[in-house]
């Protein structure tokens, strides 16, 4: 596991491919790459505008699909917003949010090296 990938989860996902084609990977990291900021700016659209529940359910959608290309902080991030959320003490979600901002980009930046190995 790397700081920003658990790089086990990459490899059971090459691992599903036929022989070693890498295109099953490359496309959930496409997906995850487009998905992703999208999810983030209505976390933050939710904590500006109050709406923790769009808050919980961005939160919850993010960590799956982090979880699954073992993005592990930005996992852990979201599941803290999101139970945060939950039990309705949000007061720690927007600093909770800068975090999961940083660790958004480290990921990407990991998985956009993992594609670029691939290709």
């Amino acid at each position: 596991m790397t700081g920003t990938l658990n790089m086990e989860v990459i490899d059971e996902l090459l691992a599903l491919s036929d022989e070693g084609d890498p295109e099953l990977l490359v496309d959930l990291i496409q997906m995850y790459l487009a998905d992703a900021p999208t999810k983030l700016d209505s976390i933050q659209t939710g904590i500006e505008t109050g709406d923790w529940e769009r808050v919980e359910r961005a939160a919850h959608s993010l960590k799956g699909s982090a979880g699954n290309l073992g993005a592990i902080h930005v996992q852990e991030d979201c599941d803290r917003i999101q139970n945060a959320c939950r039990g309705h003490q949000v007061s720690e979600v927007p600093s909770d949010a800068k975090v999961l901002t940083q660790h958004l980009k480290d990921a990407e930046d990991a998985l956009r090296g993992v594609m670029g190995r691939l290709k």
